[in-house]
């Protein structure tokens, strides 16, 4: 339904009816799309065509989207490579120790090192013969029977005595040892005591003559004279 004011000018007049027909257009342009307008109404106004819808227009139902079936996915699971493995006929022999040989292998020992020693030079060819201390004034004139100490006397008292003596490199006795025993202290006792003051010697020698200390051993007989 429309509404036209009676009061407009020609020129407002041509305007409002050539909205009019292009109104009309759209209507025939809506009813191509299927769309259905109803009760449009129309004001019309000096300056603008006022186009009032007074129901909803019902659109068609959008078609049925069809939703495509998702594709199962085959999980594919990739084994792992198998490790390479050298064949036994191309690996290096393993080398044997001493608890793998068979019992008939027989075991060398590894010789001890002997070390040679080198020649030896000879000893010096020596310049002199060593000598012992030689007596300057006895054995005889060192004890006499007059040195028979006197309680020996008095008492029958014999024997022999065996002595070791230390000659220094003066020539003197440095001391009296007895090895051999009268039996009596007293005539050990003057034994030591005659020879330490009497005995003289010419001092040892070694091999290279130089003076040096050496030994000198013998005895001495006790007897009381008749």
């Amino acid at each position: 339904m429309s509404y036209v004011n009676a009061t407009v000018s020609p020129a407002t007049r041509a305007r409002s009816i050539a909205g009019v027909v292009g109104i009309h257009a759209l209507l025939g342009a809506g009813v191509v799309i299927g769309l259905t307008i109803t009760n449009i109404i129309v004001e019309e106004d000096e300056e603008l065509i006022s186009i009032f819808v007074d129901d909803e227009v019902e659109l068609p139902p959008p078609p049925p989207v069809e939703t495509p079936e998702p594709t199962p996915v085959e999980s594919v699971i990739t084994a792992p490579e198998p490790p390479i493995r050298v064949p036994l006929d191309n690996a290096p022999p393993a080398r044997p120790t001493e608890l793998d040989l068979p019992d008939s292998v027989v075991r060398v020992a590894t010789p001890p090192i002997i070390e040679v020693p080198g020649p030896v030079a000879p000893p010096a060819t020596p310049l002199f013969d060593p000598v012992g201390p030689l007596p300057t004034n006895g054995p005889a004139g060192w004890i006499t029977n007059a040195d028979y100490p006197r309680r020996a006397l008095m008492r029958d008292m014999e024997g022999t005595a065996g002595y070791r003596l230390v000659v220094g490199s003066n020539g003197r006795v440095n001391d009296c040892q007895i090895t051999r025993s009268t039996g009596h202290s007293v005539l050990d006792r003057g034994t030591c005591r005659q020879l330490e003051s009497r005995a003289r010697f010419e001092p040892a020698k070694n091999n290279r003559g130089d003076v040096v200390v050496g030994t000198y051993t013998g005895q001495v007989t006790w007897q009381i004279p008749d």
